[in-house]
């Protein structure tokens, strides 16, 4: 029987992804403005993240899929949805305290509109910052499954992704969305008015999980150095970029930057160790709970004995945040407490 081929390299980028997710939206709240992390992180590096996901969500999707047989297809592509589903309606609820905090605490405490907004929030992004990210990637694995599975080629489904996500990227900057016509302007801002964001599956999910069915279904191995050189190469118009246009969402480099570090990260020659599921265990628990540390922090910063400097901050939210996703993966081994791996 031949062994399934696990892709350890991908466990080892995920956790570094998701602890720049965090690192990011920690800077974004409790960091000065002038501070150079802002740029380095908070604009570069942690836009690598989610473009990054959505072509692993489509590589391991796309794998279950064949278009010679639909029903089969149909039923993988279904399950997998269902489950991102139930993870975001959970985490959900799990984040309502939150929500209920926010509202008590803003001046116009106006149930109405509170309920009006949370409802838009929840369908068209999330009320949660990194929450918005599996509505999203629901969203993408549907559209390009039934693209494809409807007889799209994949290269036409990566040039409709590609504008899709250059129409996303020059309507999400101001660089460049200051530059168009009045009347697209108009019409940009009643887009937002009810969409809310870009940063969804259409404009940002589709191109790369339609970029994780082109690695599923071409099955191309990129030799490790190609992709760590153009990462690297990438990373740095990801930094020119985002300092000249002042991106801090949807980067237009982080696309070829992302495909060479998927590429780079499949190519990894790691034995299999009990190691790496852990690493991707703990990847989801930090991506999906980080908001409560942020929270936690904020209510207990009086009596937090370390100092409030960037430094202070970091080890007061960084370390108690991998510590529980690491307790969690660990506990979700036991037999007690397997159900643990369904929030997650």
């Amino acid at each position: 029987m031949t062994e399934k081929r696990l892709y350890n390299g991908l466990d080892i980028v995920k956790l570094g992804l998701a602890l720049l997710v965090a690192a990011r939206h920690m800077i974004q709240i409790f960091y000065p403005p002038e501070s150079k992390w802002r740029l380095l992180i908070g604009g570069c590096l942690s836009n690598l993240a989610v473009p990054v996901f959505f072509i692993i969500a489509g590589f391991f999707l796309f794998q279950k899929v064949d278009r010679e047989q639909p029903e089969s297809s149909r039923k993988a592509v279904f399950r997998y949805c269902g489950r991102i589903l139930k993870l975001y309606i959970l985490w959900s609820v799990l984040y309502l305290p939150l929500d209920y905090h926010n509202w008590y605490y803003n001046p116009d405490r106006n149930v109405g509109k509170a309920v009006f907004n949370y409802i838009q929030c929840f369908f068209f992004g999330s009320t949660t910052v990194q929450l918005w990210y599996l509505p999203a990637v629901l969203v993408a694995c549907l559209l390009v499954w039934f693209c494809y599975q409807k007889g799209a080629k994949i290269g036409h489904l990566l040039v409709a992704g590609w504008i899709l996500f250059t129409i996303g990227c020059m309507c999400d900057n101001w660089y460049y969305n200051h530059r168009f016509p009045e009347k697209l302007m108009e019409l940009l801002l009643l887009y937002f008015r009810y969409f809310l964001t870009v940063r969804n599956g259409l404009f940002y999910g589709f191109f790369f999980v339609s970029l994780g069915l082109w690695f599923a279904k071409t099955k191309k191995q990129i030799p490790l150095g190609v992709g760590a050189g153009g990462f690297a190469v990438f990373v740095l118009f990801m930094f020119l970029e985002v300092r000249h246009c002042e991106n801090v969402n949807l980067v237009f480099s982080a696309a070829p930057a992302s495909f060479f570090l998927f590429a780079a990260a499949i190519a990894v020659p790691l034995k299999n160790r009990k190691l790496y599921p852990r690493l991707r265990g703990m990847s989801e628990w930090i991506y999906l709970s980080q908001t409560w540390f942020f929270q936690i922090y904020g209510w207990t910063a009086g009596w937090n004995p370390l100092p409030s400097t960037k430094k202070g901050i970091t080890l007061s939210i960084m370390v108690p945040m991998v510590l529980f996703a690491w307790g969690m993966t660990m506990l979700s081994e036991k037999k007690t407490f397997r159900w643990l791996k369904k929030m997650i």
